[in-house]
């Protein structure tokens, strides 16, 4: 795994640059990278990608690719950071037209779904070979992230009861619903219709106890 140095600039952007772009086109510079490598990964595959390869698609120099990030890993792991970052963004905006709690985990749940299987950057990071304990700077980053943000908001709108039992049921219910996620999309419909029910009645009734 690339390693951040001491002296590395905030992440404006959601992940670590060797350089934080101080101009818009700079910016999309880097969205444009790690859109190719997106692309490339898909494509070719993470062996066979290169940070040249990746360049080319880009249409920019190579060298502009190593200004911004270290090696292949990392640009993979730029890739991660943003399709986390893109997939709590659209939960929250989901979130703004539901109504009960029950609601809301079939929104997490759906969301990651969907995105799985249309956001060129998830499937990069699926077929890359990689993962997520190669992408994380602490284990479990991804996962804690997300379940403390929809923790806070079945307390905030659903009125659900803090503990620290309820944080760790949150906890589990995301990384559970994961796990489902990945087995549904694997599996014949009629499997996967059978997997998805019985993996949210699974979710609901962990959450259950917690809430009113």
């Amino acid at each position: 795994m690339a390693t951040i140095s001491p002296g590395d600039q905030p992440e404006p952007l959601g992940y670590s640059l060797r350089r934080v772009p101080t101009q818009d086109r700079a910016s999309a510079q880097v969205e444009r990278i790690l859109d190719a490598a997106c692309v490339e990964v898909t494509e070719r595959g993470y062996d066979t990608a290169s940070t040249s390869s990746i360049a080319k698609r880009a249409g920019i120099a190579v060298g502009s690719v190593y200004r911004y990030f270290p090696d292949k890993r990392a640009l993979m792991q730029a890739v991660e950071r943003r399709n986390q970052r893109r997939y709590a963004e659209a939960v929250r905006e989901r979130m703004a037209t539901v109504t009960g709690w029950r609601e809301a985990v079939d929104v997490t749940l759906d969301t990651f779904r969907e995105m799985h299987g249309a956001d060129p950057g998830f499937r990069a990071v699926a077929l890359s070979g990689l993962g997520d304990p190669d992408l994380e700077t602490t284990p479990g980053e991804f996962d804690d992230d997300h379940a403390a943000e929809f923790g806070d908001l079945l307390v905030s709108r659903f009125g659900a009861r803090e503990s620290r039992e309820f944080r760790l049921a949150v906890t589990m219910s995301i990384t559970m619903g994961e796990a489902v996620a990945h087995l549904a999309d694997r599996l014949p419909e009629a499997d996967a219709t059978h997997v998805l029910v019985t993996g949210r009645a699974a979710l609901h009734q962990l959450l259950e106890p917690h809430l009113p």
